[in-house]
Formats: structure tokens, C-alpha cells, sequence
């Protein structure tokens, strides 16, 4: 409609013509627009409803372990014609025809910005890598799910509504695909991306999506071209071509032009992400699914900061929370369930399609031997392998375009993919332990527990060192060069640079080796200093020190499963670990989240935990002194020896002093109820523990003799108040390092009641935490505090 307005202010009048169309933006209901017939404010309220309805169904089914997004795809059908659209006029207000077109095109934004998001957090070289080891599960599984379901599909035909002309081949294909992006983003959500399952799975659903997508395409083509396979496989590997040697270089340049410390150009930003958007259309032009663009175009671009974490900052929000509600809107829209007429029949046809999912698990099952996995893990693989999602949506929704399937067929399989993923999600977590080891080592011995007791002193010393940033490597390099490395005990330290997950799904543990060392140093320029620093105590250190750099790029929460799994690997029985306020710069966000990955270590490890407190680092600068003294605080247990096993071999250094003050309580003044409850216990456990500390005190003590830096003191407390309040009146100030172990036992004192008094007693127990306290020499001197992993 369009209006004229003349203006007569020449003798020739001037015609303005402006075209009048209100069918965007409303004025507002206070000048008598209804809002809903609008664009714009039927959009918004669209968002809204899905984001509400998806937030109430994910607290709904979080006791399920529900993913995220089949919470959401559940609110859209909530949302469309299957219940709350069986109200008519609520489906003409809400989803007006003239609004279908906008649902639509976000929802397939939404779609291209995700799968390219998902792609651009993986490390497809650390995948491809994992691929030697496990390739077998992404053939077999798939290979024969698909041909159970070809020939169950060929005798079932479902309800006649499914073209088996048209989709014979293909329907099983999709039934029993599984994508990288959609399994990626199920794993992070179950916390399980950083453990042996994840990335066995992630390896082995890369060979199978390549092979299945290989085989829907090829023979998606074949028939478009009359037999003209050639002209796919060029686009294919001309697609995968161009992203390796043109884009993936030129990504790499953008990175290496950005300052040290400073985030990518808000240019660069703009041009990245328009590029997906790009990709996805040349993607669609040559004839390919459009979202085989954004994939290729993800997983070539380097991962990791300063790149792939900045683009995901500023885009990652916008495609969740707007775009991604358009998509699972519009599915919601087109599944009716009231289609479904014969609902036994329909039970029937869902019972064939979950035996894709028996049958991927059975032969998980069966492979699970070969690698040494238990039958429980290979359960877990064939159900991650199972997993559905977008991919699947998609495929289906083609289908549906091409009228391969009915619209019952279509409904049938969004509530397929809705069941089959909750069902897969919840016996995920039941069946995988987070503690435990998919791929086991045939030296591992279940069990068996490394420590610094039972480490001859003969042979090589093996350390893992774990450090955050370049404030923790002084410390633990004066800590190193105290253990006195020797020619007949040389040391090994695996030193660990632990950073927090940014821009990728995938983890990463690699060592930094020349290969990988100047790729690496470009995205992580602070682990390329903190490893020189290593380096140079290794050359100038006054014997045999062998420094193996590892990079650790993982989520906090699950850090430290990676650094556990090489320690046993290597059977290392010291691990040191930074404690968490020792760099207050850090901020108390992070020093929460260090606090957690130190708990966690301190559970997991099977070797000896020494937890490194300096926070005025002092220990880097005593180390140069004429003696170095070290105090060992000593009530008995195995942690305790532990702390003396490590003084005695820190002996041999030349300018070493260590001083042993040994705590003995006194049970004469134990009362009779105690007395009662110990005759129940274990007398001969209670014995041994007594030897063992006897005769390790007697070890050291053995060490005096013509030796005038071995010092002993022993003192007799009637209780453990006395003992704290002693260990509280030491003011010897000269102590370059104290030493304790973790767990003593203190009578009624445990370390739970005690945290009600103490900030740190989780990870170092009430005596560590005195120690490391204001109560003892002003917390200045620093403390290691050990732990002895205790047998499973």
C-alpha cells in the first residue's frame, strides 16, 4: 500500500511516495495494535515461551541426566500442534502462516552457527590421533547395525507410510548414524569429554561419520547423476581440500598477527563468522548437505585461544539462547503426535528402531576384550554410539520434504530421537565410573598403590610436577633440586601445564615435543616459558634431571583424570601439585576451582599427593642458601611416612638439614569407652602401623650418626589438643620447608568437624592447615603436605 504527499512549493509539485507496511514492528497496544499480529512481537514471544519451556523440562528431567538439547526439542513439541497447539486459535496467534518463513530461516541459522561452533571447540588432529587405536569400533558397530536394521526395514513396513523405493539404503543409514558435533555436545554435558570413554568414542565416531555420511551422499548422488560418482567424490575432497591447504593456513596467520595476551580483531571476528555462513551455501550450491560446510570449515580452523575461545565468547551466547529456540521451535511445529493413529502399531515401529541401539551395544560388548575394556564400558560405547540429534533431525526432515516418509513416519521418528537419547544419557551415567580406567595397561596391577616408601632409592625417581602459571615453577624447581638428584637416583619429572578448557570440547594432554612445540607455543605462548624454565634447571642442575613437557587443556572439574591416567601409566609414585592460594592474582573464581581440582587429585591419584603451599614463595629463594632446613612434623600413619620417607632421601644433600620432631600420645588417659572400642578393632592392623612408624623413625634415626644435620626431637602430649597447642607455641622460624603428613589420628578430632574451624582441611588436613595458618610462624614458611592413596 503506499501513500502520496505533495508538496507545493515550486510551481511543478514535488510527489513523495513512501510505501506504508506495518506488518513488522507494532506500535504498542496502547494506540490499538494487537501485538500478535506482528512479526516482530510474535517472534519474541516465541523466543521466550521456548526458552521458559525448555528451562522448566531441563529441571524436570535433571534427575535424568537429560540433555540440554532434548529439553529443548521436548518444549517445542510442547509447544506445537501435539499439545498446546491442538488449541487452534492458540496456534494461529502464536505460529501465524505469515511467521513460518522467519521460524524457518533462524531456525537454519541457528543450525549452520552451531554445528560450526561444536566443530570449532574439537582438536580434529587429537581425535584423528586416537583413531590408530580404536578404529575398529567405528566400523564394526555401525557396520552391523546397518545391516540389521536394512533387513528388518526391508520385512517391516512401517504403517505403509515409509517410500521404500526411496529410502530402503538411506533410512537405515540415518537410523543408525551418529554425529561428532551431537555426541561432543551430549559428553560435555555428562562430563565425560576429558575421560578414556570420551575420547575412545569421539575417535571412533569420526571413522564412522565419515564412512556413513560417505555412503548417504554417494548413493544420494548416484542416483541424481544416472551413476556419476566421480563428480561427488571431487566435491567432497575438494571441499576438505580447500578448508586444509587455504583456510586452515590462513587462520593460522590471522593468529600468528595477534600481541601476546591481547583477543582477536573485532574484524576478523565478523569475516570468521561470515564464513560459515559462506561455507554453508557453497555447501548447498554444489549439491552437498548444507551443513557439510560449516563442519569442514569448524574443524580446520585452529582450536584453542587466542582464535577459536574468542570467536566462541562473542557468538556462543547469541546462537544458544536466540537462534538455536527458532530450530527446535520449528520441529516442535511440524511433530504432531495426535497423526499417530494406531499407537500399538506405532510402539512396534519404536521397538524396531531402539534394535539399532541393542545391536551397537552388543558388539561394543563383544570388541570390549580385545583392548582389555570391561563389559561395562563396552555397554557405555555402544550407548554413546547411539546417541541422536540434530543430524538425524535434519536427514529426517529431508525425508519428509522428498515425501520418502509420511508425516506419522516424521513425528514417530523426532519421538524416536527424543527416547533414544534420554534412555542413552541415563544408563550412560549408571554404567561409567568417572574414577575408573577404560583402556588399561597390561603393568597395571588393580590395586596397587605407588609410594615414596616403597620407591627404591636406586633407581630412577619419577615426579609429576603440575603447575598452573610461571609463579609455581620457582617453587617446584627448589622443591625438585631438594630431592637431590644423583647419578645413582636420577630424577624423571613430567612437568604439567595446567589450563583451563577454552574454546574446545576436546582435551588435550600432549607432550610438548619439536613437532608440535611452535603450534603449541603460538596458542599457549606461557607454556613454552614455564617448560625453557625447566629446561635450564635440567642443564644447570647439580645432577641427572630429565624434564618430559606435557600441555593440559581440560574443563577444572575433570583436569585432573588425564594427569592420574599418566601417572599410572609411567608408574610415577610423586605427584606435587600447587596449592591454591599460593598466586593471589589468580582471583578467588580461580582459586575455587583449583581448590576443587587439588580435592579431586587427592581422591584420584593412586601414588603419594604432595600438595605445595608458598605463598610469599619463599622456597625458590632459600634454596640457594649456605643449609637448607627441613622440618618433619611427625604423629605416625602412612602419610606421615610418606613425609619421612621423602626428609630421609632429601639427607644425601650435602647442605641439607632435617630436623624429625616426632608427637607421641599418651593412652594412658584414654577412657574406657575408647579402650572398649579399640578391643573391636583391628589389633594386629594397629600393630603394624606402630612397626612401620617405628622402624622408619629408626631408619632416620639411624642417619644421625656422624651426621650433625640430622636432628631429633621427641615430645609426649596427653591429647590432641595439647598436640595442636605445641605445634602452635613452635616459633623456630628458620624452617625452609615443613613437611606433614594428611591424615593423623587425633581421637574425636576429624577433618569434617574441624572444616566448621578450618578453611583447608580437605586438602590438608587439620595439621597441614594449622601450619599453613597465621597460628604457626606467621604462615610464612612453606609446607608440603602428603597424602598416600589409599588401595581400591
Amino acid at each position: 500500500m503506499e501513500k502520496k504527499s505533495t508538496f507545493n512549493d515550486s510551481k511543478d509539485p514535488l510527489h513523495v511516495c513512501f510505501r506504508k507496511d506495518r506488518g513488522v514492528g507494532s506500535l504498542g497496544v496502547f494506540v490499538g495494535d494487537n501485538p500478535f499480529q506482528f512479526l516482530l512481537p510474535v517472534t519474541l514471544c516465541q523466543l521466550i515461551a521456548i526458552l521458559v519451556a525448555s528451562r522448566v523440562v531441563f529441571h524436570v528431567l535433571r534427575p535424568l541426566k537429560t540433555p540440554k538439547f532434548i529439553c529443548s526439542l521436548t518444549a517445542g513439541i510442547l509447544l506445537g500442534p501435539s499439545f498446546l497447539g491442538k488449541n487452534k486459535r492458540f496456534l494461529e496467534i502464536f505460529y501465524p502462516t505469515m511467521q513460518l518463513s522467519v521460524i524457518l530461516a533462524i531456525g537454519r541459522l541457528g543450525i549452520v552457527y552451531f554445528i560450526f561452533s561444536v566443530t570449532l571447540k574439537m582438536d580434529i588432529l587429537a581425535t584423528l590421533r586416537g583413531v590408530k587405536r580404536c578404529w575398529i569400533f567405528g566400523v564394526i558397530p555401525f557396520l552391523s547395525a546397518y545391516l540389521v536394521m536394512t533387513t528388518v526395514l526391508d520385512i517391516y513396513k512401517p504403517i505403509g507410510d515409509l517410500d521404500t523405493t526411496k529410502s530402503i539404503f538411506v533410512f537405515p543409514h540415518i537410523i543408525t548414524l551418529s554425529s561428532v558435533p551431537v555426541i561432543s555436545q551430549v559428553l560435555q554435558e555428562l562430563n565425560l569429554v576429558t575421560t578414556e570413554l570420551g575420547q575412545i568414542s569421539l575417535s571412533s565416531i569420526m571413522v564412522a561419520e565419515i564412512m556413513q555420511w560417505t555412503a548417504i551422499s554417494f548413493q544420494h548422488d548416484f542416483s541424481k547423476n544416472n551413476g556419476n560418482s566421480g563428480l561427488f567424490l571431487i566435491k567432497i575432497f575438494g571441499g576438505v581440500l580447500c578448508g586444509i591447504f587455504i583456510i586452515r593456513p590462513t587462520m593460522k596467520m590471522i593468529t600468528r598477527r595477534i600481541p601476546v595476551g591481547q583477543q582477536l580483531n573485532e574484524i576478523y571476528v565478523v569475516m570468521i563468522l561470515l564464513g560459515a555462513l559462506l561455507s554453508a551455501g557453497l555447501a548447498q550450491a554444489l549439491g552437498l548437505t548444507f551443513i557439510f560446510g560449516p563442519t569442514i570449515y569448524g574443524l580446520v580452523i585452529p582450536n584453542g585461544p587466542p582464535l577459536a575461545s574468542t570467536i566462541l565468547d562473542k557468538s556462543e551466547t547469541i546462537i544458544s539462547e536466540f537462534l538455536m529456540p527458532f530450530f527446535f521451535a520449528y520441529f516442535g511445529l511440524n511433530t504432531d503426535l495426535t497423526k499417530i493413529h494406531n499407537w500399538k502399531l506405532s510402539i512396534v515401529f519404536q521397538c524396531i528402531l531402539m534394535v539399532g541401539i541393542l545391536v551397537k551395544v552388543i558388539a561394543c560388548v563383544l570388541l570390549a576384550p580385545t583392548y582389555n575394556i570391561s563389559p561395562n564400558h563396552g555397554m557405555a560405547l555402544g550407548l554413546i554410539f547411539s546417541i541422536k540429534g540434530m543430524s538425524e533431525l535434519l536427514f529426517f526432515s529431508a525425508l519428509k520434504k522428498s515425501r520418502a516418509i509420511k508425516d506419522p513416519i516424521f513425528s514417530q521418528l523426532v519421538l524416536y530421537v527424543v527416547l533414544a537419547t534420554s534412555i542413552c544419557a541415563l544408563f550412560i551415567n549408571v554404567l561409567y565410573k568417572h574414577h575408573s580406567r577404560v583402556l588399561k595397561s597390561p603393568t597395571i596391577v588393580k590395586g596397587r598403590v605407588r609410594t615414596l616408601h616403597n620407591t627404591p632409592e636406586n633407581l630412577e625417581f619419577n615426579i609429576i610436577s603440575c603447575v598452573h602459571n610461571d609463579g609455581n615453577v620457582h617453587s617446584m624447581i627448589a622443591l625438585l633440586d631438594a630431592l637431590h638428584p644423583r647419578i645413582e637416583s636420577p630424577i624423571c619429572v613430567h612437568v604439567i601445564h595446567l589450563i583451563e578448557l577454552s574454546g574446545q570440547f576436546t582435551p588435550i594432554l600432549l607432550p610438548m615435543n619439536k613437532k608440535n612445540k611452535k603450534s603449541l607455543s603460538i596458542n599457549y605462548p606461557n607454556t613454552n616459558a614455564i617448560c625453557r624454565a625447566f629446561e635450564n634447571y635440567s642443564n644447570n642442575s647439580s645432577g641427572p634431571v630429565t624434564i618430559l613437557s606435557y600441555i593440559n587443556v581440560a574443563p577444572y572439574n575433570s583436569m585432573h583424570k588425564a594427569v592420574c591416567n599418566l601417572a599410572e601409566d609411567n608408574s610415577v609414585p610423586f605427584l606435587i601439585i600447587p596449592f591454591h592460594e599460593n598466586d593471589q592474582s589468580l582471583g578467588n573464581h580461580t582459586h575455587a576451582f583449583i581448590r576443587e581440582l587439588n580435592i579431586n587429585f587427592l581422591a584420584s591419584a593412586r601414588c603419594t599427593v604432595g600438595v605445595l603451599v608458598d605463598r610469599y614463595l619463599r622456597l625458590g629463594l632459600s634454596i640457594s642458601k649456605l643449609y637448607f632446613h627441613v622440618g618433619i612434623f611427625f604423629i605416625g600413619g602412612i602419610d606421615d611416612r610418606e613425609a619421612l620417607s621423602l626428609g630421609i632421601r632429601m639427607l644425601e644433600r650435602m647442605n641439607m638439614r632435617v630436623t624429625l620432631l616426632r608427637f607421641v600420645m599418651n593412652n594412658s588417659n584414654t577412657s574406657q569407652i575408647d579402650k572398649d572400642l579399640m578391643l573391636k578393632e583391628n589389633k594386629e592392623e594397629k600393630e603394624l602401623e606402630r612397626m612401620m612408624d617405628e622402624s622408619l623413625v629408626d631408619e632416620f634415626k639411624g642417619k644421625k650418626y656422624n651426621n650433625d644435620n640430622v636432628v631429633f626431637h621427641e615430645f609426649v602430649v596427653e591429647d590432641c589438643i595439647q598436640l595442636l597447642e605445641l605445634i602452635r607455641g613452635i616459633i623456630e622460624k628458620d624452617y625452609d620447608l615443613v613437611m606433614v603428613g594428611k591424615r593423623h589420628n587425633l581421637g574425636d578430632l576429624t577433618d569434617e568437624e574441624m572444616s566448621n574451624f578450618m578453611d583447608n582441611t580437605e586438602q590438608l588436613g587439620i595439621v597441614g592447615d594449622m601450619l599453613v595458618s597465621t597460628e604457626f610462624c606467621n604462615g610464612i614458611i612453606p609446607v608440603l603436605v602428603l597424602q598416600c592413596a589409599e588401595k581400591c
